[in-house]
């Protein structure tokens, strides 16, 4: 082949070229300014962020989880605790009650001293892990944290509050642990009229 004959990339030959003017610019067909639409490329990128989510997720939920359990392990150990307590609790009111009234002798006295110091330790313990315990007597009955045992004849002023608490109630972070075991007191009816 000759070198007039020789096609270039464009179509033409050398011939044809150098016959052409000087400001000439080839014409280029769309097609060829359009690029090929790329092979599918893996999009490392998306799986990178999806999985970065999916373990950001996992890791919450795993610690969701695991506070969960503590505070079922807490709940579960204070209310096997919680008797026990109030026993103590109860015993304490009893000793302070006839120490008030001179019934006691010395060595009781030193008991009752030694019973509060514990109590005041266990109240400390208690309160750092969010439990405290629920007041109820002489306030109106509230469903949500007592439990009526007994409705008894009561003054018309005493109508609906709780007038003795069989077994003490207690909150944990807010929620009711162990609801308070009451007594209510029930105005009769004629008490009310006469009330009002």
């Amino acid at each position: 082949m000759s070198k007039k004959h020789h096609k270039h990339t464009d179509g033409l030959t050398e011939q044809e070229e150098q016959d052409l003017p000087v400001d000439y610019e080839p014409e280029i067909e769309a097609a060829e300014t359009e690029q090929a639409p790329a092979a599918p490329q893996p999009d490392y990128y998306e799986k990178y962020v999806r999985l970065s989510a999916d373990f950001e997720n996992f890791r919450k939920r795993t610690e969701r989880e695991k506070a969960a359990l503590l505070a079922y392990g807490k709940k579960d150990f204070v209310e096997k605790l919680l008797p026990a307590y109030e026993v103590l609790l109860r015993q304490q009111t009893k000793m302070q009650k006839e120490a008030a009234d001179k019934k006691t002798s010395e060595e009781l006295k030193n008991l009752l001293g030694g019973l509060t110091m514990v109590l005041g330790e266990m109240d400390k313990a208690f309160k750092s892990e969010g439990i405290q315990r629920l007041d109820v007597v002489g306030k109106p009955y509230d469903p949500q944290n007592s439990e009526a045992i007994a409705v008894i004849a009561a003054k018309a002023d005493q109508d609906g509050l709780v007038l003795e608490e069989v077994q003490m109630g207690f909150m944990m972070d807010g929620k009711v642990l162990r609801p308070a075991r009451v007594v209510v007191g029930k105005a009769e009816e004629d008490d009310k009229k006469e009330q009002a």
